[in-house]
């Protein structure tokens, strides 16, 4: 009896079932996590942009306030139209939203992206004035942010 060593064509197609039925079963979860990393990281994105747009909105009063305040007040004023000048200032401090990403930049992380993980469609930003806001995902699938409130929370 005369036996042969090294590899029959046997054993190579056992190996390759045997890895292709390894694959069979990792493919699939790997692809449904990155799917959920996705959303979880587009999910994030949305949520801070929506803080980053409350920060500019109540902070862009303020600067604005700084800048009106500086035209041509005189020093020779009363309390009475001190306290006068500093209502009619509040009153015309405009709080707004924007939909300019460079004007959001400032309160976000420096290495910020506007756009959706999964594909890499920027996130659809509508704003109107100061009444509202919502941030959608360009693809339908993660949600949106309206107001600050997430829906995906509903």
């Amino acid at each position: 009896m005369n036996r042969r060593s090294g590899i029959s064509l046997l054993d190579v197609v056992i190996l390759i079932l045997i890895v292709g039925i390894i694959a069979a079963i990792l493919i699939p979860k790997t692809r449904l996590q990155k799917a959920e990393q996705s959303l979880v990281k587009c999910r994030a994105q949305m949520m801070a942009i929506s803080d980053a747009m409350l920060k500019f909105y109540t902070t862009r009063g303020d600067t604005s306030l700084l800048n009106i305040g500086e035209t041509g007040e005189s020093e020779d004023t009363t309390a009475g139209a001190e306290a006068e000048t500093t209502s009619t200032k509040e009153e015309l401090k405009p709080h707004l939203f924007t939909d300019d990403t460079t004007l959001l930049r400032p309160y976000l992380p420096e290495e910020y992206s506007f756009t959706c993980p999964l594909d890499g469609d920027p996130y659809v930003i509508i704003v109107r004035d100061s009444i509202f806001y919502s941030i959608s995902c360009p693809n339908g699938e993660h949600g949106q942010v309206i107001k600050g409130q997430a829906t995906w929370n509903e």
